[in-house]
């Protein structure tokens, strides 16, 4: 098993990139750093306005798919789309991911392409793989018809992107630069009577602590992490779902936390935006059903906007005061909020780092839209499709130890050979250790001694995990700057 990398179609022209100019400050100075291969979180002071600049952008909303009537067979039309979907996402899952960079890989059903002819039919198959740099544009059918297609670019872009559902994907790159370093996106509307059927999108991903720069539509884009694209009439969303996104519309720069949303505006030429739009709380309902778990490196959807932290602030394994500690806060740390409790008094928050607990939300500086999601306990995240989501196996070439407890501190069951599979049960809350079964015994591996497609992030936590007898690692809470696995019981 491979881990995956995901596809991606995009295009920066560092020939193109505007000129620095005014910019509209969404997020911290230091957000906007030119290091490579970190996002310093920080606070957020409030933006800067826009002088003389009046934004008129048309009403952008989601299409709606039809919902079904609560009859029976309403329910059975649920129950078939909801059979056709995992079906479709468990084959593009299985055939698709680990695919090689520079390349495209069809996850369902025969795209267009330009040029056709041979090159088409050697994408037509699902699981197909091609070199992307050998395609002008692309189209993908309506998801229900199968349209899901990865692109995963290669040098020079460090991007892949994902589309979900009818998209059209063309190739505006100038010579002299890797192909789809710059395309133009168009999504259509959808027209299915699936109710959890996925709107139409395109998502754009970096690499995990890298930044990719593309131009999309004629906006220059620094993805360090993960966006979501779609257009309607004559308007292009940008959607941050992970990490920073920073966007050079027309000379002026604008920077979005996960959560937040942005709208550019055309005049007939998706090549030539005219306006951009501040950032704002995103629209949940374009994001609600995207089958995030097909990404190469799966996220939690966040909800509209985002929260700062006042000072320090503890961050706990479920909503009341007595849970687990899991982190203390800093003060000035930027966090995405995935939901909250019943009565509001307590966030769902997720970590730059991709670590998620409960925060008090009188606690924290809030920057939100409408919260969608309202639950009493930590919901189980979603894992990958199929036999993916569970299964790893050992790579270590001279074997991994199983030890009773998530440390090498703790004593050896056994050595399980190079090769062995393994079911992957839960994860550590304070190492990079994995429980696991094998041969019906269980006990703990070193993620370093595994190879696994799952979404390690997604396991459950098992609080009730030994504790090593030395202190963990300090946590680091920035998007690219690692995990941190604290001691659960901290401070209690």
């Amino acid at each position: 098993m491979r881990l995956g990398f995901l596809a991606l179609v995009m295009g920066v022209i560092a020939a193109c990139a505007p000129q620095q100019q005014a910019s509209v400050r969404l997020v911290g100075e230091a957000a906007l750093t030119d290091t490579p291969n970190v996002i310093f979180v920080t606070p957020t002071p409030a933006p800067t306005t826009i002088p003389t600049l009046e934004i008129t952008t048309p009403t952008f909303t989601p299409s709606p798919t039809p919902r079904p009537s609560d009859t029976p067979d309403a329910a059975a039309l649920l129950s078939s789309c909801e059979a056709q979907l995992t079906a479709l996402y468990t084959t593009a899952t299985e055939l698709c991911l680990g695919k090689p960079e520079g390349f495209i890989c069809n996850g369902g059903s025969a795209p267009q392409t330009e040029p056709s002819g041979p090159l088409a039919n050697a994408l037509a198959t699902s699981g197909a793989t091609v070199e992307a740099a050998l395609f002008n544009q692309l189209r993908t059918s309506a998801l229900t018809e199968g349209g899901l297609l990865y692109v995963r670019l290669g040098e020079g872009i460090r991007a892949s992107a994902l589309m979900i559902g009818e998209v059209e994907l063309t190739n505006t790159t100038p010579p002299g630069f890797p192909a789809w370093k710059n395309f133009t996106v168009q999504t259509f509307p959808t027209t299915s009577d699936c109710p959890n059927a996925a709107l139409s999108a395109l998502i754009l991903q970096g690499g995990y602590g890298q930044r990719a720069s593309v131009v999309v539509n004629g906006v220059s884009l620094d993805v360090s992490g993960t966006v979501a694209i779609f257009t309607q009439e004559n308007v292009t969303r940008f959607l941050s779902l992970e990490g920073l996104l920073r966007l050079i519309v027309n000379g002026t720069a604008y920077s979005l936390y996960a959560g937040e949303e942005v709208d550019v505006a055309y005049n007939g030429d998706w090549r030539s935006p005219q306006r951009a739009e501040a950032g704002r709380p995103l629209t949940w309902g374009l994001i609600e059903h995207l089958p995030v778990v097909l990404l190469d490196r799966p996220v939690l959807l966040p909800q509209p906007g985002y929260v700062e932290t006042r000072g320090n602030v503890n961050m706990r394994a479920a909503p009341r005061e007595d849970a687990p500690l899991l982190y203390v806060v800093p003060a000035g740390q930027v966090l995405d909020v995935l939901g909250q409790n019943p009565d509001g008094r307590w966030f769902h928050v997720r970590l730059g780092n991709g670590e998620t607990g409960w925060m008090l939300a009188e606690l924290l500086r809030q920057n939100l839209g409408e919260i969608a999601l309202t639950y009493e306990q930590t919901p189980l995240p979603p894992q990958r499709f199929g036999a993916l989501g569970s299964s790893a196996r050992v790579t270590a070439s001279q074997g991994a130890n199983l030890r009773r407890g998530p440390d090498t501190f703790f004593d050896t069951l056994m050595t399980l050979p190079a090769g062995t599979p393994l079911e992957l049960v839960a994860r550590s809350p304070y190492s990079p250790w994995v429980r696991v079964r094998a041969n019906e015994v269980e006990g703990w591996l070193s993620l370093i001694t595994l190879e696994t497609r799952s979404v390690i992030a997604f396991l459950p936590v098992d609080f009730n995990a030994p504790l090593p007898p030395r202190p963990t690692a300090t946590p680091m809470f920035q998007f690219g700057g690692g995990h941190a696995y604290p001691n659960p019981l901290g401070g209690q």
